[in-house]
Parts: C-alpha cells; sequence; structure tokens
C-alpha cells in the first residue's frame, strides 16, 4: 500500500500546507473516509460536512483552510485538477502477467517489441506491430498492419480492425470497436423502391497519443484517408463516431455521442451525453454543447450552446423558460382574441 505525507503531496501538487503533517493511505468521500484518507470539498458549501468526517486531511481551495483548524489542510488553485493528481498517486492497478501467453495467436510477419503483455486468446494478424510496454488483454483482436503503441493498454474483447493506427499511453476499453466499415450506402431504383448498395471503406482511423476510449465506443473507419481522434481527447461508454470525422486534441465526449460522417471537432471542445452531430458539421474550438443537443452546421469557437437544433444556450434557457409557460399565455391569448 503506498502511503504519502500531507507535506509530500503538497509538493507534489503544488499546494500550501496547513496544520499536522499527517501520513494517509488513499482518498475517499468524505463520509466514508478514514483518519488516513484524504477528502476534498470544492466550495464553502461543504465545510461542515469536512468537518464532521473522520478524515484528518482535506484539500481544498485557496482560502478556506482557517475553517478547519482541526484538519491538516492543503490549499490548492485548482481543487479538480489537484484531485486529478492525488489520484494517481494512490491508485489501485494490478500488476499486469508480463510476455506473451502461449495461448496467444501470433501470425508471422506480425512484429512484437517485447516487454509486452499479450494474455491468452489474444489474435494478432500478419503486419501488425505491438510496441513495448502494451498491455493486451484476452479476447483482444488486432488486425493486419495495425499498430499498437508503446504502453497502451487493451481492455478484453476491443476489436482492433487491419490498418488501425493507437498511439502511445492510451486506454481501450473492453469492447471498444475501432475501425468497422463506415456506414455508406448508395440506393439505386428498384422496382418501387430501391436496394443498398455498400460503398467499400479503403480509409483508417488514427488514434493519438494519451487518448481514453470508454466500453463499447466505436470509431469508423474513413471511406479514404483517415478518421482522426487526436492525443488527450477522452471518450466516454457508447459513443459512436463515423467515416472521416475528426477530433482534435484534449476533446471530451460524453455517453452515447454520436457523431455522423465527416464532423470536424476542434481542439478542447465538450459534448455532453446523446448529442447528435449531423454530417459536415463542425465544432469550433473550444465549444460547449449542452445535454440531447442536435447539432446541424457551425457551432462557433468558444461558443455554448443547446436545443434541438442547437442555439446559443443563453438564449435556449430563456426559450425552455417561456416554453413552459405556453398552456398559461394561450388560454391569456384565446381570451384576449375572444373578447
Amino acid at each position: 500500500m503506498k502511503k504519502y505525507k500531507t507535506s509530500e503531496i503538497a509538493r507534489i501538487i503544488g499546494g500550501k500546507l496547513f496544520g499536522k503533517d499527517i501520513e494517509l493511505e488513499g482518498i475517499n468521500a468524505i463520509p466514508l473516509a478514514k483518519e488516513n484518507e484524504l477528502i476534498f470539498i470544492d466550495s464553502p458549501k461543504r465545510i461542515e460536512e469536512a468537518r464532521k468526517s473522520r478524515a484528518k486531511a482535506v484539500l481544498t481551495p485557496e482560502g478556506l483552510g482557517k475553517h478547519l483548524p482541526e484538519k491538516s489542510v492543503i490549499e490548492v488553485k485548482n481543487v479538480r485538477v489537484a484531485f486529478a493528481k492525488v489520484s494517481q498517486l494512490f491508485k489501485r492497478e494490478i500488476e499486469p502477467l508480463w510476455g506473451i501467453s502461449p495461448q496467444a495467436i501470433i501470425e508471422d510477419g506480425a512484429f512484437v517489441e517485447e516487454p509486452v503483455s499479450i494474455y491468452p486468446w489474444v489474435y494478432v494478424q500478419k503486419g501488425a506491430v505491438i510496441r513495448k510496454g502494451a498491455v493486451i488483454y484476452p479476447g483482444v483482436f488486432v488486425g493486419a498492419y495495425a499498430e499498437i503503441g508503446e504502453n497502451t493498454i487493451i481492455f478484453p474483447n476491443a476489436v482492433i480492425y487491419p490498418h488501425t493506427r493507437i498511439g502511445k499511453n492510451c486506454i481501450i476499453h473492453a469492447g471498444v470497436v475501432l475501425g468497422a466499415d463506415g456506414f455508406g450506402f448508395a440506393q439505386e431504383a428498384e422496382g418501387e423502391g430501391f436496394r443498398n448498395l455498400k460503398i467499400y471503406h479503403f480509409g483508417s482511423v488514427e488514434i493519438g497519443d494519451d487518448v481514453e476510449i470508454g466500453a463499447n465506443s466505436t470509431i469508423d473507419r474513413a471511406v479514404f484517408e483517415k478518421t482522426i481522434i487526436e492525443e488527450n481527447t477522452k471518450i466516454d461508454n457508447l459513443v459512436q463516431i463515423g467515416h472521416n470525422t475528426r477530433v482534435g486534441k484534449s476533446c471530451i465526449l460524453v455517453s452515447q455521442v454520436g457523431l455522423s460522417g465527416s464532423v470536424v471537432v476542434e481542439d478542447f471542445s465538450i459534448l455532453a451525453g446523446q448529442v447528435g452531430v449531423a454530417p459536415y458539421s463542425k465544432i469550433g474550438k473550444g465549444a460547449k454543447v449542452a445535454a440531447k443537443s442536435g447539432i446541424t452546421g457551425k457551432v462557433p469557437p468558444g461558443e455554448e450552446v443547446a436545443g434541438i437544433p442547437a442555439i446559443k444556450a443563453s438564449t435556449w434557457r430563456r426559450a425552455v423558460v417561456i416554453f413552459a409557460k405556453l398552456p398559461e399565455l394561450y388560454k391569456k391569448l384565446s381570451k384576449l382574441l375572444n373578447k
């Protein structure tokens, strides 16, 4: 078990320590924490809750430490960022079994750069490249000429189609499918209707460094060229990304986001849950899209939008208030018209 003194943690995260220098064994939620675990609060509203907690150490925004004189307090500028860094210190991970399992199948012509951890029932096709430090759990398929970067982890039953490239330090969760055909069909007239003709996809998928892709998410390969996810972007579970789409760096796509083909999402954008984006739409740098919104066209850089179709979030909030009052307004209007 890893142990850190509050003075060590303060130094690592760039915080300032007030009170005793005590040894900690982990982090926890306020009501669940033990004496030797660290808790955090992000507003003055939680001071009383923290005061009653068994935890002897608290991570707080600057200026709140004075309200917790009985605790060991670490003050920081950004609590959420500091908490993320502390969570890395205390993370619990099962050490993988290093080496290549005899039950894994590695075709001739594949290149594996040891040390790696390749579990039973992994299948690696010819021409694939697996870089050192990679961990590939049972049931993963790695297609021909795919590449897995250094220190990337691929959890069970993920499917990496041929020619897909994954950068280093990525996390690919269970059930992810990278590089399946995009949804492209042409309709040929036939009788009273039509017949769907499949459009073959010649392209690939490219995943940048430090990307995390949540369980059962899917990213389709391009018709030509590449579907691209740039570095440090984080994708939640059950997200669908269509062919020829490009997602910039450090974006966040929350669960059940659906991006159609040929969409552009620029750097630092955030798409909340169940956002749908129509083909050829463009979401500008740093834009924020509220949950369940529908995007058709362009979202300007830095804009915050909501609704279907999405409009400025501030306008949408006012419209929702009015929408709730429409039955009452309609009655009043009817009375006036009758008079």
